[in-house]
């Protein structure tokens, strides 16, 4: 019984000394970087943490050895032990929270374009992994038209910038858990809309095309860049393959058709070429 005694005691103590180094990490954070009163106030409040927690894990102690009366040099080494179990749970919860935000930063690095911030390749691959089987997409392939004239007659430089700028217009369009969009070539992006119905991805497309299709200010250049945009919806069971293949054959046909079009693949490899203004063509 003593024993089973001693054993919450000391297991309460590594409890609390826990709690009480996450509490240290946690405001130390919370109030980083918030001018000179909350630095005075994050101090105050770490130090009334930690003495607060050596205090409880002291009672705890003594609790646990009932018999034992500490006094004087006694009473500093037992209060130095706590500080010390504190310290290294302090130091060992942030190496813990480096150690995930670097793992995180990796990740974000391998998932993202360097130019343009948005997924890329790899994380597209990462969306079409963790994509339930039967859920409803909507696939939105784009590509800039001319793009490789203006790479090529005005340098790389400014097509990185022209990318760039089209990449920022595409984020507005990100929505987290609903919309994805991806960077997949030179001046090709895919958007994937969770929960999209054809209806919806159209709306979706020719908001797109109203935000991509414009003049662009780079550096001394002003381009009339426009896009083009193909569009496929999934129709049961998730096959990337076939969802890329239609949304990237009916973006050629809206190109083919003029720019800043789209076009929709239906069931039956029927599409239907659009204008930007949302009239659809005769076949």
């Amino acid at each position: 019984m003593e024993e089973a005694r001693n054993y919450m005691f000391a297991l309460l103590s590594v409890l609390l000394a826990a709690g009480t180094a996450y509490s240290v990490l946690w405001t130390g954070q919370y109030l980083a970087d918030k001018g000179p009163k909350a630095r005075a106030l994050r101090t105050s409040l770490v130090i009334l943490i930690f003495t607060g927690g050596i205090s409880g894990m002291h009672m705890f102690g003594v609790q646990a050895a009932p018999g034992i009366s500490l006094t004087g040099s006694s009473l500093l080494i037992s209060l130095s032990l706590y500080a010390l179990t504190l310290a290294l749970m302090i130091w060992l919860f942030h190496r813990i929270s480096q150690m995930l935000a670097e793992r995180e930063q990796l990740k974000e690095l391998a998932y993202r374009d360097r130019l343009t911030g948005l997924f890329n390749k790899n994380g597209m691959d990462h969306f079409w992994n963790h994509c339930k089987s039967g859920e409803q997409l909507a696939v939105l392939y784009l590509d800039l038209n001319r793009f490789k004239s203006i790479n090529d007659k005005l340098g790389h430089h400014i097509g990185d910038l022209l990318l760039q700028a089209v990449g920022g217009s595409l984020q507005q369009f990100s929505s987290k858990g609903k919309r994805h969009i991806f960077r997949v070539g030179g001046d090709e992006f895919v958007i994937i809309a969770k929960r999209c119905s054809y209806r919806e991805a159209e709306q979706l497309a020719l908001k797109v095309l109203e935000r991509t299709t414009r003049n662009y200010q780079l550096e001394r250049h002003e381009l009339f860049v426009s896009a083009s945009i193909g569009i496929t919806a999934s129709q049961g069971a998730v096959d990337p393959i076939r969802l890329l293949k239609e949304a990237d054959s009916a973006m050629y046909t809206a190109k083919q058709l003029g720019r800043g079009r789209y076009a929709v693949h239906k069931q039956g490899n029927v599409i239907q070429p659009v204008n930007w203004l949302g009239r659809t063509k005769a076949n």
